[in-house]
């Protein structure tokens, strides 16, 4: 993105299409100046003075004169702005007519169509937040639960940032005390022989993995839990999903392979959402579509968090059951589902001591149907809510791993170096540097444009 930044930007800020409410944001020096070319009074008259944060009710209108819409309109003062710049909105009737019709005048008065998330870059080059902040805004606003939401909110309000930043001051104290040292050697200034240095790079490391170890979690509170339902044909799968969604969501009828493709469907518990995969059932395909159904059947088993192995508890294990068992016992997510409850069952759960999670339940009515969902929060996280009232922040962003596995790898050469004698500051400091460098770019101290054209380019445009 080739960013202008003396330019006055201008965007839709609310979903285009039917609404209530319609609102036109502009950013920049001009902002006032557009605002007073558009805006007119209830009696047509121009408006020469706009209190900041004050709402102004009057009209927009064309480059003729002529009304478009009746709209409150306020002015915000640079620098205590979202953006760090001047700011203006333009509250009108909702519908895309109307908002379009703004914003065409708004651009045709000097301003230039916002990138995606040039908004809340700006508040990021203005220093009003900083990078993790920005990112957490586009959580926020993609966030599909509201857990997923108040762990947005929470690295909004700097929870990680902050972490971020301890950790970069108590690096900073061990370089300015090696560099004092090698500033200074007259003054005898002991380094390695007190332990001092390895002592805090191991407590500064203890602190990195920590942190790293709440990535499973927070990106399970933030996409959700992939659920594959898998087994033979026929033993209700299709049923089960319909039952957790409680919905008719999928086909069911009485002829084996009616699923033929992935259906994914997504349902919230807990407040974690639950990313549902209804799949074909596993056996001899009988023509080239139902192959390719199994085929997809199979890749979802690697890429979920948990299966549910659905069986027909009506009639018991059955060869082709046993066929799919022998790849599922492998694996440490399966819960083995015992269904059709209501036709009463040749098989139970104490029966099934090879599996270590397992459910009876009747799919047609629903009983059993909140404890498999109990069960599957459970064998992936702990309670969402005592999660999120950890010490700890959470991370739930790839990036951030990365970047602390990084930090991590730099200070662990400088263990390396000191319990091999290996004590050269100069060597020592660099690596406490590259350190420096991957938590900086966490939070944005340290940038490159195309790193922030990446990140930037994921935001709505307007925000």
């Amino acid at each position: 993105m080739d960013y202008l930044w003396e330019d006055t930007i201008a965007a839709i800020g609310t979903p285009i299409g039917k609404g209530a409410i319609g609102i036109v944001r502009i950013s920049g020096k001009d902002s006032l100046k557009i605002l007073k070319e558009i805006f007119r009074t209830k009696e047509g008259s121009k408006k020469e003075k706009f209190e900041n944060r004050k709402m102004h009710y009057g009209l927009v209108v064309d480059r003729f004169e002529e009304p478009i819409d009746e709209v409150l309109a306020v002015y915000m003062r640079a620098p205590k702005t979202f953006t760090g710049e001047d700011i203006v909105e333009i509250h009108s009737h909702g519908g895309i007519v109307v908002v379009r019709k703004i914003l065409r005048e708004v651009l045709s008065k000097g301003a230039r169509l916002a990138e995606p998330g040039e908004f809340s870059m700006r508040a990021f080059i203005n220093g009003k937040i900083d990078l993790v902040q920005a990112e957490a805004i586009n959580e926020l606003i993609n966030a599909t639960s509201e857990v997923g939401a108040k762990l947005a909110l929470k690295q909004l309000e700097g929870a990680l940032s902050n972490k971020i930043k301890e950790l970069r001051d108590k690096l900073l104290e061990v370089k300015a005390y090696i560099e004092a040292a090698v500033d200074f050697p007259d003054e005898e200034i002991e380094i390695f022989e007190t332990g001092h240095i390895r002592e805090k790079i191991l407590e500064i490391v203890e602190k990195i993995e920590k942190l790293v170890s709440t990535y499973k979690d927070g990106k399970v509170l933030k996409e959700g839990i992939k659920v594959a339902i898998v087994g033979r044909p026929n033993v209700g799968k299709s049923s089960l999903l319909n039952a957790i969604l409680k919905e008719e969501r999928a086909i069911v009828t009485e002829i084996p392979g009616t699923t033929r493709d992935i259906i994914e469907e997504t349902v919230t518990l807990k407040g974690i959402p639950l990313r549902l995969i209804d799949t074909a059932g596993i056996r001899e395909a009988i023509d080239k579509v139902e192959q390719i159904g199994i085929e997809r059947t199979m890749k979802s088993l690697e890429e979920a968090d948990v299966i549910l192995f659905v069986i027909d508890g009506s009639i018991g294990f059955t060869e082709e059951d046993r066929k799919i068992s022998k790849v599922l016992k492998k694996k440490e997510n399966v819960i083995l589902v015992i269904n059709k409850k209501d036709l009463g069952l040749k098989l139970s759960c104490r029966e099934s001591i090879d599996w270590k999670e397992c459910v009876e339940l009747s799919a047609k009515s629903t009983e059993g149907i909140d404890e498999l969902g109990e069960k599957i929060v459970n064998l992936v996280l702990l309670e969402p809510e005592t999660i999120l009232k950890g010490e700890e922040p959470l991370l739930t962003n790839e990036r951030h791993r990365e970047l602390l596995e990084s930090a991590k790898k730099s200070l662990l050469k400088v263990i390396d170096s000191l319990d091999t004698g290996f004590e050269s500051p100069e060597f020592i400091s660099m690596d406490i540097d590259e350190a420096l460098y991957s938590l900086g770019k966490i939070v944005g101290q340290v940038t490159t444009e195309d790193m922030l054209d990446i990140i930037f380019s994921k935001f709505c445009i307007g925000k």
